[in-house]
């Protein structure tokens, strides 16, 4: 768990947009970060599924991209 000086924490229970290392929106760093795995992977399945399924990938990736919180700036430690 991730602390800062005021005590608060980041829920390894919720998904953040990570817009410090994403590429467009944060959303593939994002979901890297929260089942903590290479950014580089979850972006080359999204390109995958970009290529495949264009339409529902681009959809979805825009809905998350909207409806997902920033991660905390005080979170980057």
């Amino acid at each position: 768990m991730k602390f800062n000086d005021r005590g608060k924490v980041i829920s390894p229970e919720k998904l953040y947009r990570n817009t410090h290392k994403g590429k467009i929106m944060g959303v593939c760093a994002g979901l890297a970060d929260f089942y903590d795995t290479d950014r580089h992977l979850v972006r080359i399945l999204a390109i995958l599924a970009a290529i495949f399924f264009t339409k529902v990938t681009v959809c979805v990736y825009l809905i998350a991209g909207l409806v997902l919180p920033k991660r905390p700036s005080w979170s980057y430690l």
